[in-house]
């Protein structure tokens, strides 16, 4: 084992370093892990090495990505191949790797690589790469280690020889069986798989070189069986990460991941930590104290980095001249308060008028801005995390630019309400120093504003003047018919808003209450009308009626009302007849083929409701005992219209039908005799009835 111990005594206040918990952009080695989910900046190469008999068949090597062959892999997850949860296909720390080869055989003797060339800095000197192997074993005595899957790391300085025999790594399936390896059965044959592993590189001595990083994984020479590999990398000065800021309760020191062990040890090179993230508590640290880390990578190199503590509180304070009424510029002058004693501050200013500066102490012209702006101020250690700010109000030159808002005009009874802005404080022609004042009449208005070291404005002026007055009425009934419904209607506006939530000029309700509608003029003034509409009830139309049935000797009939709540009656009679008034008397004509006649009642109350009853009179069947069919157009037929049938003395049937009997049988005038008589009819219930009797026959 080659041994390389690199002490690096850090003279700065907060260290920040790489931090494992991403991969994010490396400004040194850009792209390296891969951050930005492409091949940027490497090089892709694929090629074939394969011996199917005794022969070896070469093809050169081609440059280009190979999907399949060269895959960005940025979800988590784990390897199928593998199974279960056992192999991630991105470490711990990484946000994306690269997967290396694949299953697929081919031909046989498949090989694919990735380089990466690094101009070596102080800032990038220490790389890490990650590596995961999964190697098929051939498991027969036909394949010699040259055949079998394989995976080779070469380290190349600018010449293309290897810079250091612990940084490169060469593994075929065969010796794969050593520690740190795991093994399982696939296709009947071993498989070795090693879980993620880091290896550090010390690139100290290759400052202003370049050195190129190589990584190759091939599948079996004799195409019968596979190998492939997943990468990550990053890229960082040779220093441990310190983040150490005043109020921490501990100083944490970070070691990068993936190495095989870590000690910890102190100014006296005693073991105190093993881990790769050693808390130091705040008890326990010492500004000026140095920590070691030593390091074990999983191909035997050992590397030692270290830091020196300190302990850092940016105090983020500052002064700035006052402006004077008399300058005629707008320039302020600021400087920090209190700056500490060592280390390298950044400044960050915000002069809150879009405006920011880095320097320490700046002047700045705030131009035209006038008035209480606020001013921040972020004190910064770099690259620790360590920050400070603070926000104060700066008052900017005069005069501070103010201005009255508001309308200049109000409507009729209303008020308008002017607010002046951009000054500290204000004066108002009516006294008032408050920043609002309100005003409800015709009038010429002044304000000043003035600073907050009272530096004036000139005077700004407004004249405030009311609306002409405009006409906004309203039309429709305030009272309604129980059952009904009323309109109501606005005029005048150019919108409407009722109570209701409608915007038309009118509406429908039906329900009583309280309605509101706002009219709005085309210069914006509001008037507002309300209605209060009632329901009224309708008139009662309870009557009684003489008789509930009628026949053409007794056909009189008086109908009287129950209450007198209404102020108009009208009767109608059913007979196409109609009366009027409180109490009537009608006398029918009764037609003898009437069934019955239906009356109905309509009261109107004073508000002009109406409401209307109805009643039913039956017209009694009328049956005479004589008729005389002499061709004189009176009484010449029985029971015209009517279901009858009629019988002689003996039983025989004379007619059956309802056109009523002519007289005649068979074509011949009947005697003048006595005849049975039998009726069907529908009385006024609507049920079926028979009459039966004698109807005398006279000529």
């Amino acid at each position: 084992m080659k041994t390389q111990f690199y002490h690096i005594f850090l003279s700065l206040l907060l260290l920040s370093g790489f931090s494992t918990t991403g991969n994010a952009a490396e400004p040194y080695c850009s792209n390296l892990g891969f951050e930005l989910q492409d091949f940027t900046n490497w090089r892709a190469f694929t090629w074939v090495e394969g011996q199917p008999g005794s022969a070896v068949i070469s093809t050169p090597k081609v440059e280009g990505i190979v999907y399949g062959r060269h895959t960005i892999i940025t979800s988590n997850g784990y390897d199928p191949i593998v199974g279960g949860t056992k192999l991630k296909l991105i470490p711990d720390g990484y946000n994306t790797s690269v997967k290396l080869g694949s299953t697929n055989l081919g031909n046989g003797g498949l090989r694919q690589s990735l380089t990466y060339k690094l101009d070596v800095t102080p800032e990038n000197a220490f790389v890490v790469y990650n590596f995961a192997i999964v190697l098929q074993d051939p498991n027969n005595s036909t394949h010699q280690p040259i055949d079998e899957p394989r995976f080779t790391v070469s380290i190349l300085d600018q010449n293309g020889g290897k810079i250091d025999d612990c940084a490169n790594y060469d593994v075929n399936a065969s010796n794969a069986s050593v520690e740190g390896w795991q093994q399982i059965n696939y296709g009947g044959n071993p498989l070795y798989w090693r879980d993620w592993t880091a290896v550090g590189i010390n690139l100290t001595k290759y400052i202003g070189q370049s050195v190129t990083l190589e990584f190759m994984s091939a599948n079996c020479r004799r195409s019968g069986h596979f190998g492939y590999a997943y990468l990550a990398a990053h890229c960082q000065p040779l220093y441990i990460t310190v983040d150490y800021c005043a109020n921490d309760q501990y100083a944490t020191l970070n070691a990068p991941t993936g190495f095989t062990s870590y000690l910890w040890k102190d100014m006296n090179n005693k073991i105190i930590f093993t881990g790769q993230s050693f808390p130091l508590a705040n008890a326990d640290v010492v500004e000026g104290d140095t920590y070691t880390c030593e390091m074990v990578s999983a191909t035997g190199c050992d590397v030692a980095l270290s830091a020196t503590i300190y302990r850092f509180s940016p105090n983020a304070d500052f002064i700035h001249t006052q402006i004077d009424c008399d300058k005629k510029n707008n320039s302020i002058d600021f400087s920090i308060t209190n700056p500490p004693t060592h280390g390298t501050l950044e400044y960050l200013w915000n002069f809150g008028d879009g405006s920011t500066s880095t320097s320490q102490n700046p002047v700045h012209d705030f131009k035209s801005v006038t008035g209480m702006i606020p001013v921040t101020l972020v004190v910064k250690n770099p690259p620790s995390s360590c920050t400070d700010s603070v926000t104060k109000m700066v008052e900017t030159f005069y005069p501070p630019s103010v201005r009255i808002s508001g309308d200049s005009t109000y409507c009729p009874g209303e008020t308008v309400t002017l607010k002046g802005s951009g000054a500290h404080h204000y004066r108002w022609f009516n006294g008032s120093t408050a920043d609002s004042v309100t005003i409800g009449r015709d009038t010429n208005v002044w304000m000043i504003g003035y600073s907050s070291s009272n530096c004036r404005t000139d005077t700004i002026k407004m004249n405030i003047k009311q609306e002409p007055d405009w006409a906004f009425t309203t039309t429709g009934s305030e009272t309604f018919c129980s059952g009904g419904s009323t309109v109501l209607s606005a005029s005048g506006a150019v919108s409407y808003n009722w109570s209701t939530g409608a915007i038309t000029d009118s509406i429908r309700v039906s329900t009583p209450g309280t309605y509101t509608v706002t009219g709005k003029n085309p210069r914006g003034c509001l008037k507002q009308k309300t209605f209060i509409v009632t329901e009224d009830p309708l008139p009662d139309v309870n009557f009684e009626l003489s008789a509930t049935k009628i026949d053409v000797h007794n056909n009189e009939l008086t109908g009287s009302i129950a209450s007198q709540n209404g102020v108009i009656y009208n009767w109608d009679m059913g007979d196409g007849k109609t009366e009027k008034g409180a109490k009537i008397i009608h006398k029918y004509e009764v037609d003898p083929d009437a069934v019955n006649y239906t009356v109905t009642l309509t009261a109107v109350n004073a508000n002009g409701c109406e409401n209307s009853a109805s009643k039913t009179i039956g017209v009694v069947l009328f049956i005479p005992n004589v008729f005389t069919p002499n061709g004189d157009g009176m009484n010449d037929k029985f029971m015209e219209g009517k279901n009858i049938k009629v019988f002689d003395r003996n039983g025989n049937i004379l007619y059956e039908g309802n056109k009523g009997w002519d007289g005649y049988y068979k074509g011949k005038k009947a005697d003048n005799d006595t005849y049975f008589y039998y009726i069907k009819y529908t009385d006024i219930d609507s049920t079926e009835k028979t009459a039966k009797g004698f109807i005398m026959l006279k000529r």
